[in-house]
């Protein structure tokens, strides 16, 4: 056995040298691999760890607490009349201390849904689907989205552009169901035929199905994750409500059991069940439509038939040799060829669809009233809740003896989005509207109004009027905001110019009068003409003294901006060169070319020279 080595300073030493010199080496060999070190996150903290963070949250929350008590103390007798508007134990409305009265209590903010992908879809637009499936999840519960493979076509509004060829008029549009953003069939085909990257594969040799992103958002795409697009060409802007407009209202009604909405004069023939494709313009308050082959086929031959036309009009965007073109076809062909195989193979589902005959023993449902208006907007536009308590007022207890439809101005709209804490307390009278739809409520001035009589308005004039003016109140002090931030932002570009065009200084607040009412024109395109001067007498003087100084020293631009004069040189001002001697002498220079080459016997090249004359007179 061979004997230990005693521990002395000097072995210790040379470890610890020897380790540094390991350490060295490491580090040289990390750097020349171009690795760096990521120590320097050990000390990283998130803004929310900070003390001073902590210490302004923790102050942020007394605050709101105690205002949230005193709310609380001072509207602990109010009554809150919540529900929907129905027959029966919900027949009731808002009431209307809780809408005036409450100001003590500091606003909750809801969290607002998050949606994506075919979430989104579901809240947004509607269905085509094969009529052959019950969707009896869909019936019981709004927010869950159509199967994708029962998906004939989804319907949108008109105004998407394509984010490849930027074309507003889409070419059998196709949407890409992990993010709902919409392409032209030979653009996302263009698209997914580029070639894959090998660093997005799992294996370099490996064949992948060809995928990509999508432009917009960077979800990935596949030929499968895609729906054909039915574009709505109706222009929403005349059925959107708008304050100060008459619109027309419709008495909506719904089964508690059931989300197929339908007016009340149709209500009694209705049977909960989705309609065909082609009443989507006469019922444009549904979401799901039901359709067969046929309908299927007759869309394809359509798509065709615009593939065909736009590259008649542009053959450009479908690249050389009609590339694109054919892809797009053969697209359609195996799309048709896989629904007329799934219509031939898989039998029905569900039972054809009969009417359903309540029994005679059975209760009745509760049935929900409202009013509803612009049917084909992305907002769900419907009447506010102390509106349907007068005319609930007006017509007596039972919502059904309301008009079948009326026409009111609009004073106000309030926006709100549907939410669990809504669709379960608020608003069960559209709690067959999905998680995050978007609300508008139509506050109605009745003075005056035929559908009112003058005993109601007398009994609501107070509330009426009060939320009128509070509804004004807040109208223009957005108006005063708005105009107070393009003043701000007009001021702050005004500035800007005049340093950029002087290159000078900061002017003082005593001379902006000077920069307001010197060269620089107004940046809006509203003419103030008849506003009166923004200056008193006492500074009319310096100003005009400031812009004769001014004038003197710079010169109007292009833009109307004035501009440093520069400096002018007998050089610059005879133009720098003339035109007229430049083509004398190339004359002269030709001329005797020409003269040489005749003297010589042996030929030679030829010089040419070629003279532009562009811009001469």
């Amino acid at each position: 056995m061979s004997a230990t080595k005693p521990i002395t300073s000097s072995n210790v030493s040379a470890k610890t040298e020897s380790s540094k010199t390991r350490a060295e080496g490491r580090k040289n060999r990390a750097a020349k691999k171009n690795q760096n070190s990521i120590n320097h996150l050990l000390d990283f903290l998130l803004y929310k760890d900070l003390p001073e963070y902590r210490q302004q949250d923790q102050s942020n929350r007394r605050t709101h607490q105690r205002m949230y008590n005193n709310g609380r103390s001072k509207n602990s007798n109010l009554n809150y009349n919540n529900g929907g508007y129905g027959n029966g134990s919900h027949s009731g409305t808002h009431g209307s201390s809780k809408d005036y009265n409450n100001r003590g209590r500091p606003a909750r903010r809801r969290p607002k849904a998050f949606l994506h992908g075919m979430r989104f879809i579901n809240v947004n637009y509607k269905f085509v689907v094969d009529y052959r499936k019950s969707y009896t999840a869909q019936k019981l519960d709004p927010n869950v989205p159509v199967d994708t493979d029962d998906i004939l076509c989804i319907v949108a509004p008109q105004g998407n552009a394509c984010p490849i060829c930027l074309s507003s008029e889409l070419v059998a549009p196709r949407m890409i169901t992990l993010c709902g953003h919409i392409l032209c069939l030979p653009c996302l085909l263009a698209l997914l035929d580029s070639e894959v990257p090998t660093s997005m594969k799992r294996e370099s040799k490996a064949v992948v199905e060809k995928y990509t992103d999508c432009p917009l958002c960077a979800s990935i795409i596949r030929r499968g994750d895609v729906k054909p697009v039915l574009v709505d060409t109706t222009d929403v802007r005349f059925d959107m409500p708008k304050v100060n407009d008459e619109i027309v209202l419709t008495l909506m009604a719904r089964d508690a059991n059931k989300i197929v909405p339908v007016p009340s004069f149709a209500s009694k023939d209705a049977h909960g069940q989705f309609p065909w494709a082609d009443q989507l313009h006469t019922d444009p308050y549904l979401r799901i439509y039901k359709a067969d082959h046929t309908y299927v086929t007759s869309m394809y031959e359509q798509e065709k038939t615009a593939l065909r036309q736009a590259y008649e009009n542009d053959s450009d965007l479908f690249l050389a040799g009609r590339k694109l073109l054919k892809l797009a076809l053969l697209s359609i062909d195996l799309d048709v060829r896989a629904w007329t195989e799934k219509f031939e193979s898989e039998a029905k589902v569900s039972e054809q669809v009969q009417p359903i005959k309540p029994s005679q023993d059975s209760a009745p449902n509760q049935t929900f009233y409202y009013y509803q208006t612009g049917f084909k907007c992305p907002t769900t536009y419907v009447l506010s809740a102390l509106d349907m308590k007068v005319l609930k007022t007006s017509y007596g207890a039972d919502y059904s003896e309301l008009p079948p439809s009326i026409v009111a101005k609009v004073e106000n709209i309030r926006y709100e989005e549907m939410d669990e804490e809504l669709a379960t307390t608020r608003y069960k009278y559209i709690s067959h509207l999905p998680l995050g739809t978007s609300l508008g409520f139509l506050e109605c001035c009745w003075e005056n109004n035929e559908f009112i009589s003058p005993e109601v308005w007398g009994t609501y004039k107070h509330d009426l009027l009060k939320r009128s003016k509070t509804s004004s109140r807040k109208l223009n002090q957005e108006e005063r905001s708005k105009q107070r931030a393009l003043n701000e932002e007009e001021r702050r570009a005004r500035e800007y110019i005049d340093r950029e065009n002087n290159g000078g200084p900061q002017y003082h607040e005593d001379d902006l009068q000077w920069i307001n009412g010197g060269g620089i024109g107004s940046l809006t395109i509203t003419d103030h003409r008849e506003m009166p001067a923004l200056s008193g007498g006492q500074h009319t003087e310096r100003s005009r003294s400031l812009s004769a100084d001014a004038s003197e020293l710079t010169q109007r631009s292009v833009w109307g901006t004035q501009i440093p004069k520069a400096e002018q040189t007998e050089e610059d001002s005879e133009g720098g060169w003339d035109a007229d001697e430049m083509i004398r002498r190339a004359r002269e220079e030709i001329e005797k070319l020409g003269a040489e080459v005749k003297g010589k016997a042996k030929k030679k090249k030829k010089y040419i020279i070629l003279l532009s004359n562009t811009g001469w007179a």
